[in-house]
């Protein structure tokens, strides 16, 4: 796509008394430095494309809905929003629109305002909670857009400070609006705000009452002893008259949807710009907008329109910055959340990130079926998988078609490889998913009605009607190429099985009997309970087994790998090192998988030998099993990647690491047990023995 626009002569805009209009990802990505990416950003977001055509964004940048405006918002309010948009809300995208006009247009403007729609007769809820609300707000996702309120106190039981420029900022709400008004709004966004930059949040009546109160600060419980939006003065014909007639001069309808107002003819680049009375103009005359834009932001816009090549972002990135869909997620390494807004991310922490934090979207368009993504988008509640996050998905039920064109479209991969078909493998697929010699999918994921065994993942009994078969092949072959510090391991390293009495231990035809078990059982896999009370004693016997539980010493994130040698292991998760080695039983399994809030546990034995720890920046980025079950952990110190891989072989403990360029890592040795280490480059093998 080629932008190329004359532009000799252009006059670009110095920064100004007011704040510059702020778009949250162009603060985020573009903000330090002029590029051309930028200003194609801010040609969408500042609405320039609504008036002069070519947007690289795909869903268009329209101002809200006015219609019913008197019954929603203070007049007063409105009549300073028109005098200067940057005084109703700071860093308003709106330009302004009556500089050098008489008070007489700006309320005769107001007068044509009240005329949209035939008003509400907004009834109040009964009853309204502040505090309900701010633990709402706080935590259902507004604050990966908005700055916390206050009165917080941030999970740690201290206040937070808060400094973002990415937050975007509210009006006096005060002085907008009131409690009945906000609420409707809040349950009623995509009516209001169709361009989907304010999302549609899943509240309800009753959340969105409780948010309005705490957004205004209400003390009493009572909705109906709050005032309504005092009722604006009548207009005269005349004054509406003239109102009409100043909208469609200023082109109004450029940005807003007006009844029988038709939006003005598309006006050529090459036409304006050469010339100093334009948009960008510090001194535009009357009747054009006037953008008090930075010099960065100035030169940024200059640089999209004077480009003769392709800006870098595609269309869908471009689209899902513009959206501020990475105030939550990641796509391609890019976005998430910040370090201010991570920790306002909640949900089941034995599932590390992946329990609290939203999806990446990388290859999003690739990974689910077109139907089920535009349904998730369009805000189905059957559609959200993941009810462990307190973070809601939002919907955007306008954009959800064009969004999942454009998604779709850009993570096309028809190279990919597809999953092979296999007859009569429903019984092999049961077997690989149950915790009986398979793979033990049920130890951490639903199954329909049955909760998992062990930590509550998502339910994986209809994946088949969200992802695309190709991804889930690819997924399996390696899910830590989807998302960093996954928890689930690789079950089939460089490709290869670990289950070799399954299909022959063919990895195709696995991946591949799963994928039908799931789409066509009728009965659950193996291993789940049969009303068994007693408790389930771990005994590895051919292979060792990994189980993941909360362990004393070891902590919420333990991974215990049992040996058939009777020599154990639990590695912990969080800090990234092995915890405890043991000898003898290995683990009782029954609180891990059958109570819901399990204790911490214990290892079957007396015989327990801790590690010492080791300090460092290390993080978990997950593990894989050989073909023979032995795990390999994946570590991540001071940007270089180490393996450490345990087996047990000869009444021994094996422990091999071997890392990327520079020093050997430093590690650490459980006490009473016997330690030989050899050194070679880049690979240290330690072996731990008793005499």
């Amino acid at each position: 796509m080629k932008w190329a626009v004359a532009t000799a002569g252009l006059w670009l805009l110095p920064l100004m008394a007011n704040a510059s209009p702020h778009v949250t990802a162009y603060e985020r990505f573009y903000a330090k430095d002029a590029s051309v990416t930028g200003g194609a950003l801010l040609y969408s977001e500042l609405g320039c494309a609504n008036c002069h055509g070519s947007s690289p964004v795909a869903v268009p940048r329209k101002g809200p809905s006015l219609e019913n405006l008197s019954s929603r918002v203070d007049y007063n309010w409105t009549l300073d929003f028109l005098r200067n948009p940057e005084k109703g809300r700071k860093g308003s995208t709106m330009p302004m629109m009556m500089h050098g006009m008489q008070e007489e247009a700006i309320q005769a403007v107001a007068a044509y305002l009240s005329t949209l729609g035939k008003g509400l007769q907004l009834k109040p809820a009964r009853h309204a909670n502040a505090e309900l609300g701010s633990a709402l707000y706080h935590e259902q996702g507004c604050v990966a857009c908005h700055a916390p309120t206050n009165d917080f106190l941030s999970p740690e039981g201290k206040g937070q400070d808060f400094a973002s420029p990415l937050a975007i900022a509210f009006p006096d709400l005060k002085s907008k609006t009131s409690l009945v008004a906000l609420e409707h709004f809040l349950a009623n966004t995509s009516l209001y705000r169709r361009d989907g930059r304010m999302p549609h949040m899943e509240l309800g009546r009753d959340g969105a009452v409780n948010v309005a109160a705490h957004l205004l600060d209400i003390q009493g419980s009572d909705p109906r002893e709050v005032s309504h939006v005092t009722p604006w003065p009548r207009a005269s014909n005349k004054q509406v008259a003239m109102g009409r007639a100043l909208v469609e001069q200023l082109s109004c309808a450029a940005c807003h949807d007006l009844p029988s107002v038709t939006g003005p003819k598309k006006i050529p680049l090459g036409s304006v710009l050469p010339t100093k009375a334009n948009c960008l103009d510090a001194k535009s005359r009357k009747g054009l907008p006037r953008y008090e834009l930075t010099a960065i932001q100035s030169r940024s816009l200059t640089a999209f329109l004077e480009a003769s090549h392709p800006i870098k972002e595609t269309t869908a990135s471009l689209t899902l910055q513009a959206m501020n869909c990475h105030a939550c997620h990641k796509r391609d390494g890019k976005g998430g959340p910040t370090p201010l807004t991570d920790f306002f991310f909640l949900g089941d922490q034995s599932l590390g990130d992946s329990g609290r934090l939203p999806p990446p979207l990388t290859g999003v368009g690739h990974k689910l079926r077109k139907d089920w993504l535009k349904a998730l988008l369009a805000g189905e509640k059957h559609k959200h998988v993941r009810p462990y996050l307190k973070t809601v998905m939002p919907s955007y039920p306008f954009q959800a078609e064009v969004l999942t064109a454009c998604l779709v479209q850009e993570d096309d991969k028809p190279k990919v490889t597809p999953l092979v078909t296999i007859e009569d493998s429903l019984e092999d697929g049961r077997k690989l998913l149950g915790a009986k010699g398979g793979v033990n999918c049920i130890t951490c994921h639903h199954w329909d009605d049955k909760p998992s065994l062990g930590i509550p993942g998502m339910n994986i009994a209809s994946l088949d009607q969200r992802l695309r078969p190709e991804w889930f092949r690819s997924f399996l072959l390696n899910p830590a190429s989807y998302r960093s510090g996954i928890l689930m391991p690789q079950f089939w390293p460089q490709g290869r099985s670990t289950i070799p009495d399954i299909l022959g231990g063919e990895t195709e035809k696995q991946i591949a009997a799963i994928w039908e078990f799931i789409r066509r059982g009728k009965e659950n896999p193996e291993g789940f309970p049969g009303g068994n009370t007693l408790p389930f004693e771990l005994k590895p016997t051919t292979r060792p087994i990994v189980q993941r539980t909360f362990l004393a010493g070891a902590g919420t994130k333990a991974i215990l790998v049992g040996f058939p040698g009777n020599i154990h292991l639990a590695y912990d998760g969080q800090a990234a090192r092995p915890a405890l080695i043991w000898r003898g039983n290995f683990f009782d399994a029954y609180s891990t998988w059958f109570m819901r809030m399990a204790p911490f546990e214990k290892p079957l034995s007396n015989e327990v030998y801790p590690f010492q720890k080791v300090d460092g920046d290390r993080r978990f980025r997950g593990y894989e099993l050989d073909k023979k079950g032995n795990p390999t952990f994946l570590i991540e110190e001071s940007g270089r990647m180490i393996r450490e891989r345990f087996e047990v072989n000869n009444k021994a403990m094996k422990r091999t690491l071997v890392w990327e360029e520079g020093e050997a890592p430093r590690v650490s040795h459980p006490d009473k047990v016997q330690v030989n280490k050899d050194h070679n480059g880049n690979k240290l093998t330690v072996i731990y023995s008793w005499k």
